[in-house]
């Protein structure tokens, strides 16, 4: 038998992670206090069924209603080997439609045959129909004195509010790391299975919360290693996670070893890592020192005490201004990743440009290195030397942003790349103005020439509009591609005319012109498109 249904918990005492909920029912049933449905949502693996389970023998044991059912009874042990008459499982996924809840709601009416109470377990309840919900809504409206209702769910939104209304819910929480860790020593050792600490983690890890895939992969990975499980065996069973080469690059973040950094990349490549799931590992690793440096307590859920302490310790060597920089730039790389078809180059120049900080000419770039010194020099920006050079910038008020790069350093970004991040540069720009969202929604970059980049509106109007805006579009590009060029606007391959009231050679055209520009939907972004142009 398998390892999670050897190991299901057979009372309240054994449901591990979910003590609000055991609490509760336990207050419930003490005090007499049985409701006629209740409802079990959460994620997969967190004990809902077993907790349903647990409740109908708690209802029917000999010796009940009680909270600590003896689970030797004549009713605990037909209920544990599946054949109580009176407690009956149905899966809602192959249950769901209206005969089947007809058929329900006629046999719910008999009175039980040997138990206390007739106990229905509805398992993945989100996946009745529409008109298996409608009849069985009829049910929980007027049901008989003896028919208690259990519905188990990990979609508890997808149910019908009419439904919801009627159910007492209990919400399952994902089980904690270092719980799920400790209740899977336990299984090994009882089990006689070797492995070490980091393989639990490893496992933990890979389970998000869910303990009965846990213990699946436990016995999995016990039955493909020989000998002692050890992290490489569960790559091995289960393929790289990106987790560990995500630490790696943390370490190569910040020593600032751009080399050790691309080659790591090129080891994670090579072991057949998939690149978006290591972006979204750094992410997570990123947000992991952002919580150690505001409250070290709160990764106490997320992550085994090892790697919370180390954590801890990376936090302290990056100031918080630098760890948001790479959330921004990780967050933005795996935006542009999944439309650029070349997530590897996203997540090599997102890191560089972290890494590489002082060539970075960002505003974004410049404020991390402020930031850094205002830390009180915990660890050596990447700056050039003398640093006194830089003290000026940091009391100048405003800040003066830099000068547009030259034509070489421009010319590696692409038409390409430039049209991959257009959806980044348009959130960026509309979040500033968002009058300008109907002439964004038209512009198309179109080719790179220099150091400009010529953006195609389809007329005039929209493009004097965005000619009038383009230090906003030039910020956002800079923000977005890490370089600092200029936006030139054209109308249909010509360039865009110069002055205000030259868009149009006749009043039909400008009328035509006008209403194309103007944004339709919102009223309010009307107002501010009209106001903009009596400026």
């Amino acid at each position: 038998m398998s390892l999670y249904r050897t190991w299901r918990p057979k009372t309240f005492a054994d449901l591990v992670g979910q003590d609000a909920v055991v609490r509760t029912l336990t207050s419930a049933i003490e005090g007499g206090k049985l409701a006629h449905a209740y409802l079990f949502s959460g994620p997969r693996g967190s004990g809902k069924t077993s907790a349903a389970k647990i409740l109908a023998r708690c209802i029917e044991c000999v010796n009940g209603p009680t909270a600590t059912p003896d689970n030797t009874c004549e009713n605990c042990r037909a209920i544990l080997s599946g054949t109580a008459l009176d407690v009956l499982e149905i899966d809602a996924a192959s249950n769901r439609g209206i005969d089947e809840i007809r058929a329900l709601r006629d046999a719910v009416k008999f009175a039980p045959s040997t138990m206390r109470m007739k106990v229905y377990i509805i398992d993945e309840a989100h996946m009745l129909t529409k008109e298996g919900a409608n009849a069985f809504l009829k049910t929980l409206e007027e049901p008989p004195a003896h028919a208690v209702f259990i519905l188990a769910t990990t979609e508890p939104e997808k149910l019908p509010v009419t439904i919801l209304s009627r159910c007492q819910r209990y919400a399952f929480r994902r089980i904690a790391i270092p719980v799920m860790i400790e209740r899977m020593r336990e299984i090994a050792s009882a089990e006689g299975i070797q492995i070490g600490e980091s393989a639990l983690s490893a496992i933990a890890y890979r389970a998000d919360g869910g303990l009965r895939d846990a213990l699946t992969m436990l016995e999995q990975a016990a039955a493909f290693a020989e000998g002692e499980i050890t992290p490489a065996t569960i790559d091995l069973a289960f393929g790289a996670t990106g987790r560990n080469y995500a630490g790696s690059l943390i370490d190569r973040i910040i020593a600032r070893d751009a080399n050790a950094l691309l080659r790591v990349i090129d080891d994670a490549s090579d072991a057949g890592t998939d690149m978006q799931v290591l972006i979204r590992s750094l992410i997570g690793e990123f947000r992991n020192l952002l919580v150690a440096r505001i409250d070290p307590q709160l990764l106490s859920r997320d992550l085994a005490p090892e790697d919370a302490q180390t954590a801890v310790l990376r936090a302290k060597q990056l100031a918080q201004a630098q760890i948001v920089r790479a959330l921004r730039l990780l967050s933005d790389a795996l935006a542009t990743a999944r439309s650029s078809g070349n997530p590897r180059l996203e997540l090599e120049t997102a890191l560089l440009r972290y890494v590489l900080v002082s060539e970075d000419t960002t505003l974004d770039a410049l404020a991390s290195r402020v930031a850094a010194l205002e830390e009180g020099g915990r660890r050596e920006v990447a700056v050039p030397e003398p640093v006194v050079e830089r003290e000026p910038v940091v009391e100048r008020e405003p800040v003066v942003a830099p000068e547009p790069v030259a034509k070489s350093e421009a010319g590696a970004v692409t038409i390409q790349k430039v049209r991959a991040a257009w959806q980044s540069i348009r959130t960026r720009v509309e979040s500033e103005r968002a009058s300008l969202r109907a002439q964004l929604s038209r512009a198309v970059p179109e080719a790179i020439d220099g150091n400009a980049v010529v953006i195609k509106l389809p007329n005039s109007l929209m493009a004097d509009i965005m000619k009038d805006n383009a230090k906003l579009v030039e910020s956002a590009m800079s923000e977005v591609l890490g370089a600092n060029l200029k936006a030139s606007f054209r109308v249909d391959g010509a360039a865009a005319p110069r002055g205000k009231g030259a868009a149009a050679s006749s009043t039909a055209a400008t009328v035509a012109a006008v209403t194309e520009a103007m944004p339709q939907e919102d009223p309010d972004e009307l107002f501010s498109y009209l106001n903009e142009r009596i400026k």
